[in-house]
């Protein structure tokens, strides 16, 4: 998974991103939560490779789970989706990259 980010994500940065965290737990309200939009900054993975931040800027991101759950890449007709699902969080998060 690593190199797949390290290909994938650098042609990334500087470009724009959607963000959508839902919560898959039984309890959860169900009403749509909204999509942010934000620049990519930069990233890294973690120095325990157990999330990849996604910076907006030098000091804000979004950290996305890499080994609670599946990390799947998909190509979409806008860019590229990235769904990673935290099991242990009962949460899923899905990232759009576009030009």
């Amino acid at each position: 998974m690593i190199n797949v980010l390290h290909q994938a994500l650098p042609a990334w940065v500087d470009k724009k991103m959607g963000i959508l965290i839902r919560d898959l737990a039984d309890d959860a309200e169900s009403h749509a939560r909204p999509i942010m939009e934000r620049h990519l900054a930069k990233w890294e993975v973690t120095e325990d490779k157990e999330h990849l931040r996604l910076y907006f800027n030098p000091c804000q991101f979004v950290a996305i789970p890499l080994l609670n759950g599946p990390v799947i890449f998909s190509e979409e007709d806008y860019g590229v989706l990235m769904v990673a699902r935290d099991n242990q969080g009962q949460l899923e998060y899905r990232v759009s990259f576009w030009s």
